[in-house]
């Protein structure tokens, strides 16, 4: 009759043996878990090597230095410039003029002369002056886009023009009051309009006038 300690020894061999699969098993999972099942990590395509005269390597390097200027600028208090060109200054103001000052300011300039025609019995001429030129800031706009002149008739009045007013009114035709012509002495293009038709139009076609004539 076999002892206690030498069936022990069985049992325990027995056991062994039958728990020898599942650490076969367990070892063969974890070989899958570190092996072919962990997705492989994703393929980084290397940087492409860009000329310097690449637009973008241009504008990378832009903006380092628009980047670097500002933050200098930051440390020293002072306020960054502003990106991008450089915005047109304003037009300069003009006041009313006579012919002559007007013709000088536009050499210097090359801003157009505006020619206002009327006269002092014009109730369309009064309304222009009130609603446009006298207010602060359609006047403003009109002295920003143009050198702006009076040339007021006097027929009625005196019974007769000065020779300056006589000698504008046959060069421009005109026949009727208000007109208004806007010129540039140095392109010699002219543009006219009789009427008036409202403060915002006046103002409007006034601008696009001095433009075209440029």
């Amino acid at each position: 009759m076999p002892n206690a300690r030498s069936t022990g020894r069985r049992v325990s061999a027995w056991w062994v043996l039958l728990l020898l699969p599942l650490f076969a098993g367990g070892g063969w999972a974890l070989g899958q878990l570190s092996g072919t099942d962990v997705p492989p990590a994703p393929l980084i395509e290397p940087p492409r090597v860009q000329s310097a005269g690449d637009p973008r390597v241009k504008e990378i390097r832009a903006r380092k230095a628009r980047y670097e200027a500002g933050l200098a600028a930051t440390r020293s208090g002072a306020a960054p410039a502003p990106a991008g060109p450089a915005a047109d200054p304003p037009a300069e103001l003009s006041s009313w003029t006579s012919m002559g000052s007007a013709m000088d300011e536009s050499r210097r300039t090359g801003k157009p002369i505006l020619l206002d025609f009327s006269a002092d019995w014009c109730g369309p001429c009064r309304d222009m002056k009130r609603s446009v030129f006298d207010d602060w800031k359609l006047g403003e706009a009109v002295r920003r886009a143009v050198i702006p002149v009076a040339v007021v008739d006097r027929v009625r009045e005196e019974g007769r023009n000065t020779p300056e007013v006589e000698s504008l009114q046959s060069r421009y035709g005109v026949r009727a009051f208000p007109t208004l012509v806007v010129f540039h002495p140095g392109t010699g293009r002219t543009q006219s309009t009789r009427g008036y038709g409202g403060a915002d139009y006046t103002v409007q076609w006034i601008e696009s006038a001095a433009r075209s004539v440029r």
